[in-house]
């Protein structure tokens, strides 16, 4: 939600330092290249391939890669950082470090996620609260909240169908304010707000404007790290990543770094639980995974020197691990508290084969293109063939050409961006503009000429998206590719949509939006009829919420027909007549959302 205007004179530093990383024009050129492949908590019986688990969600790693000298003293380069930290503020955002977790969940600040890169990188940044001062509350920021283009509401375990898809409508979000009371994070916020051409339509509801940004307009001039951002690599595959040496680094003792985190993976030595305020216990206590702080990141290292050829180099196992709190970048000796299961702990990375046999790192030194670039240029623009177009609501499908490098073969690779945009916003894109946009998983090279189908996932339902790729070849990237493309509209068919009420109340956390969602899911477990007649509104009540969602008086006019309902609620749960809703901590009922 940066205007582009503002950022345009750091995207272009950020593309001439990727220039001069990447060109092959002047000097000795050496390049390392290494791999690994991330492993899942969950397999396939029949297949064996990784499957998405509900009841206990593998939502990725969270994976860093750099460089520093042997002895770990002297930071030399981040060669990638997973989009979660680097782009979507994972390690600094609003709210508790302890809150439950979830597919896109908004609030929880996760300090933890990669401690020995953060503090051995040292770069620090203002640490972020609450818009209005609450920290320890997951719902009831719609005063202080404003429109949300990646994140969805909080989700109760039932709603989790998969990693991708929200589980209501759009949500609004409070983006956070720099406190400077806190200690400073060495994360950096979300970058990924770029466009502020939306118009934000206060609710009537809230007691502040709903429409307040914070000091988000900020944090994409503050976020450094877009031009590294990676999305995160897929399971079932080998993930390579190159690395070419600067020129004039001295050839000495060097390694390379691996960091891998992951949430709800903890053991018997790392439970935490999670934490939810007696209110919030009250009317959220279904809401997110508890325990999503497992085990602490666990650090991979590979040894080299650059005083001569980098032979094929692997290993096996982590060097350490860091601090579960990420309260410092301490580098802890692996020990027996660190599991090795299948996609926990140790085993975040899966043995795979490379150069130099199997390990779970591999790096190797590779030849530079022999190519002349005072007579060659970059790649030609990729031909994108087919307009993108919406398969579902979470992803996008389109197809492009593959083009050559100037040696005439394959190029290097491709990189595929993205980000939520209005009706107006490419009218002001340029080459620059797309390094702050969010990395996708980059199509995958073939012959030039081959015509290549790839999909887009991870996308919000019904929002607009601007779509770039571009190629990279031995003698730079070529002018990226600009589409557009407009996701379907969900079809919610959870139990707990309330699409209806989310709209009139302007927000699903709305304490009275929860207690008849909450109801109506204690209902339809005991009745088939019910059931039935909430599949039913899942089908026709999306249509009718868009209808209310723009009108203030059909809005004004459903909470008042809603209202009755919502006392009716309150009163069942006072008698305990609901049994199976939450009590208040101190053991007496919980009553009726606050005036």
């Amino acid at each position: 939600m940066i205007p582009v205007r503002a950022v345009a004179a750091l995207s272009l530093t950020a593309t001439l330092s990727l220039a001069a990383r990447h060109a092959a024009a002047g000097g000795a050129c050496r390049l390392l290249q290494f791999s690994f492949e991330p492993d899942c908590l969950v397999r396939d019986a029949t297949s064996g391939k990784c499957r998405f688990e509900p009841t206990r969600p593998d939502l990725g790693p969270q994976i860093a890669v750099w460089i520093e000298s042997a002895d770990g003293a002297t930071f030399v380069d981040t060669v990638m950082v997973t989009n979660a930290v680097a782009l979507y503020g994972l390690g600094n955002r609003p709210g508790r470090w302890d809150f439950p977790s979830g597919p896109k969940f908004p609030y929880g600040r996760r300090p933890m996620s990669l401690p020995v890169w953060a503090h051995r990188r040292g770069v620090q940044y203002g640490a972020l609260a609450m818009n209005d001062g609450d920290d320890d509350d997951i719902g009831d920021h719609a005063a202080v909240s404003s429109p949300e283009p990646h994140f969805c509401r909080p989700m109760m375990p039932s709603e989790i169908v998969d990693a991708v898809t929200c589980a209501s409508g759009n949500f609004r979000s409070a983006k956070g304010l720099f406190d400077d009371t806190m200690p400073k994070s060495f994360y950096p916020p979300r970058g990924d707000l770029l466009d502020w051409d939306d118009l934000c339509v206060p609710l009537v509801t809230a007691d502040g404007t709903s429409c307040d940004y914070g000091d988000a307009r900020m944090f994409g001039l503050i976020n450094d790290l877009d031009a590294i951002a990676a999305a995160t690599p897929p399971y079932d595959q080998t993930y390579t990543g190159t690395w070419r040496v600067p020129e004039g680094l001295a050839a000495g003792a060097y390694a390379l770094m691996i960091e891998v985190s992951k949430e709800l993976d903890g053991n018997a030595s790392y439970t935490h639980s999670s934490y939810l305020s007696p209110f919030e216990t009250t009317y959220y206590g279904g809401y997110g995974l508890d325990g999503n702080v497992g085990q602490p990141s666990v650090v991979y290292r590979v040894p080299f020197s650059l005083a001569a050829a980098v032979p094929a180099t692997t290993t096996d196992a982590p060097v350490g691990y860091g601090d579960w709190t990420g309260a410092a970048g301490t580098l802890s000796p692996l020990d027996a508290t660190i599991s090795d299961g299948a996609g926990t702990g140790a085993g975040r990375l899966r043995t795979s084969d490379g150069p130099g046999g199997p390990g779970r790192v591999h790096l190797v030194e590779v030849a530079c293109a022999a190519l002349d670039c005072t007579e060659s240029a970059p790649p030609a623009q990729p031909a994108v063939d087919a307009t993108p177009r919406a398969q579902d609501a979470a992803a996008a499908t389109f197809s492009f050409r593959q083009v050559a490098d100037g040696n005439g073969g394959p190029v290097i690779g491709y990189e595929l961006r993205y980000t939520p945009v209005t009706a107006s916003f490419l009218q002001s894109v340029d080459e620059t503009t797309f390094l702050r946009w969010t990395p996708a998983p980059p199509p995958r090279v073939d012959a030039p000429g081959t015509v290549t189908t790839t999909t887009l996932p991870l996308l919000s339902p019904d929002t607009s998206y601007a779509i770039s790729l571009r190629a990279q070849g031995s003698c730079g990237w070529s002018a990226p590719t600009f589409s557009r493309v407009t996701t379907a509209r969900a079809v919610y068919k959870q139990l707990s949509g309330c699409v209806i009420a989310t709209a009139a109340y302007g927000s699903a956390l709305a304490p009275d939006v929860v207690l008849m969602r909450r109801e109506r899911d204690w209902a339809a477990a005991r009745s088939s009829a019910v059931r039935l007649a909430a599949l039913l509104y899942g089908d026709t009540a999306p249509p009718l919420a868009g209808l209310i969602g723009r009108s203030e008086t059909a809005r004004q006019l459903t909470r008042a027909l809603l209202r009755p309902f919502a006392r009716l609620n309150a009163a069942a749960l006072a008698r305990g007549a609901l049994k199976g809703l939450p009590l208040a901590k101190d053991g007496a009922p919980a009553g009726a959302a606050p005036p």
